[in-house]
């Protein structure tokens, strides 16, 4: 599951190293560079969350994994 979240994490930081090059050569930017700061504040919070979230995904996929394992075993037994 965490290599998902790797994957957009990197796709979201490449959306937006594109999106600052496009803005550094549009012209009267600056009649965008609130919504796009606002963006960037809103995108900076979402990589974090993502990065925080990675290894509880990955615990909470060990635990799944563990679980079946388990009602695997417990049916063999019966």
């Amino acid at each position: 599951m965490s290599y998902r979240i790797s994957d957009t994490y990197d796709g979201v930081d490449q959306a937006m190293r594109l999106l600052r090059r496009s803005m550094k050569g549009m012209p009267e930017r600056y009649r965008y560079m609130k919504h796009y700061d606002e963006l960037r504040r809103a995108v900076a919070v979402l990589l974090i969350l993502l990065e925080e979230s990675t290894p509880w995904m990955e615990e909470t996929e060990k635990a799944k994994r563990a679980t079946t394992l388990a009602k695997k075993m417990f049916a063999a037994a019966r």
